[in-house]
């Protein structure tokens, strides 16, 4: 579950701030330093998980999978809840832009107060949304922390995400019950819709040497059948699009494809910056 988690964070954080890949999102314990003159970086690492004071163990509950014959049940355990937390830092050539980096994940942080099933992938999902708190100090004491980790004291922001483990169903032999005459007696109202928000992503394609728009590059959604040119201007949008994250595919001859992080978490347009760097 602990991949899942930080998955969830890199997707969110790529999709709201000026990265624009979650390969620029690093999971290696914070000693770890980049080669000289990489790009900025963020840093998710978990530091401490522990059961959760706040969410308790339900007990176990059991499943029978009803028919007319004797069928062995099932027992499931209700999942255990706990505190995942996390350090996030940033990393850049210079002071100003780790700091700048680190006021954009904050932000867009501070937009998810928990993280909402919409936005977690598929293996956390289930469970409806989950606690998520964001701090400048972590819930031990910091010079205690870094000096563990023994990495100098930098700036960072703590956060810790509440999450679900549920083991495996345990078959349970001669549990059994007989069903005589089971029927179904539900029946549905009708099929239900999802409405679709009318949200979009904008944004603009350039070259990373010369800074200039280009033209006609190829921008696509992922697992969508979405696709459109850059104009003139270098100028791209989608509209009609559900909250969420999408994963952006920009092709554009003579310059090397990428792949790019888009959140989506409001009906107003999310702008995104595309530098492709020359074949």
């Amino acid at each position: 579950m602990l991949i899942f988690v930080v998955q969830t964070l890199a997707e969110i954080l790529a999709g709201g701030t000026s990265l624009s890949s979650t390969e620029q999102i690093d999971f290696n314990h914070p000693s770890h330093r980049r080669e000289e003159g990489a790009g900025p970086t963020l840093n998710l690492y978990v530091y401490d998980l522990r059961e959760s004071k706040q969410i308790q163990h339900s007990g176990r509950q059991v499943d029978r999978k009803l028919n007319n014959s004797l069928q062995p049940a099932t027992v499931n355990w209700s999942p255990s809840w706990f505190d995942v937390s996390i350090l996030l830092t940033a990393w850049d050539r210079t002071a100003l832009g780790e700091h700048h980096l680190l006021t954009e994940a904050l932000n867009v942080l501070l937009r998810h107060r928990s993280l909402q099933e919409d936005f977690l992938v598929p293996e956390l999902r289930g469970y409806g949304n989950l606690s998520m708190t964001v701090a400048l100090d972590p819930a031990i004491e910091i010079g205690s922390l870094w000096s563990a980790l023994n990495v100098p004291l930098r700036a960072g922001l703590y956060l810790m995400v509440t999450i679900p483990f549920e083991p495996q169903a345990t078959p349970v032999p001669l549990v059994t019950e007989r069903i005589f005459n089971l029927q179904n007696q539900s029946h549905p109202h009708g099929n239900g819709s999802v409405a679709t928000k009318r949200v979009a992503i904008a944004g603009i394609v350039k070259s990373a040497v010369a800074n200039q728009p280009l033209v006609d590059a190829k921008i696509a959604v992922l697992r969508t059948e979405k696709s459109v040119v850059s104009n003139d201007e270098g100028i791209f949008f989608f509209e009609d699009l559900r909250i969420g994250n999408y994963v952006l595919t920009v092709n554009c001859p003579g310059y090397l494809p990428v792949n790019v992080n888009v959140l989506v978490d409001s009906p107003s347009y999310t702008f995104k910056e595309i530098l492709l760097t020359p074949e």
